[in-house]
């Protein structure tokens, strides 16, 4: 009925899933409060659950330590989203001028699993990254991409929300996935991050 939880997520998790997840407890329990916490990679997101600092955590499911409850919460796509302008291909690896490892790259800094998936991309065609920005800005990606900077590997709505202002979409080839977990603490859980878990699996 009252009280507050916090919660945590990686940063290009924030916008979706983890914003609906949110929209859905406020609308069942609105005199609970939520506290976002922002943590800049996966260990950092760890630490704030160890630490209890967060209840609840929404990550990438790989390598989340045996220590922790986890709860799987399916797949998420991420697709490239290319300058305005940029000519559409289905399959980008197809054609040698829309190569990854080709393209002019905006990327997350090495650690984050955004940038993993994007060195598994690169992998397939054998060759480095031709990165021409990285940002531990996340929020900075889009408008980069939009604003010619480069190419960029995104969760699929994000995507979407881009192509509206203009950027071009392509999916990876092979496609680009990852499993996404919501964790917490072994233990007793709050009545709101038992709730929470509740509608987020439901």
């Amino acid at each position: 009925m009252a009280g507050s939880l916090s919660v945590c997520s990686l940063p290009t998790l924030a916008a979706d899933p983890l914003a609906g997840l949110v929209g859905r407890f406020r609308r069942h329990h609105p005199g609970v409060r939520i506290d976002l916490a922002a943590p800049e990679d996966t260990q950092e997101l760890f630490d704030l659950v160890d630490g209890g600092t967060c209840e609840v955590g929404l990550t990438d499911a790989l390598h989340v330590p045996a220590s922790f409850a986890s709860i799987d919460f399916g797949a998420q796509s991420l697709v490239y989203i290319h300058p305005p302008g940029t000519e559409r291909v289905d399959r980008p690896n197809d054609t040698g001028d829309r190569r990854p490892e080709a393209l002019s790259l905006v990327a997350a800094p090495e650690g984050t699993s955004t940038r993993r998936l994007l060195d598994e991309q690169l992998e397939v065609g054998g060759t480095a990254a031709n990165l021409a920005v990285v940002t531990g800005q996340r929020e900075a990606i889009v408008p980069l991409v939009l604003a010619g900077a480069g190419t960029a590997l995104v969760p699929e709505a994000v995507a979407r929300f881009a192509e509206q202002f203009g950027a071009t979409v392509s999916v990876p080839d092979p496609p680009a996935v990852r499993r996404l977990a919501l964790i917490h603490r072994s233990g007793v859980l709050s009545p709101a991050a038992r709730r929470f878990l509740e509608l987020s699996t439901s």
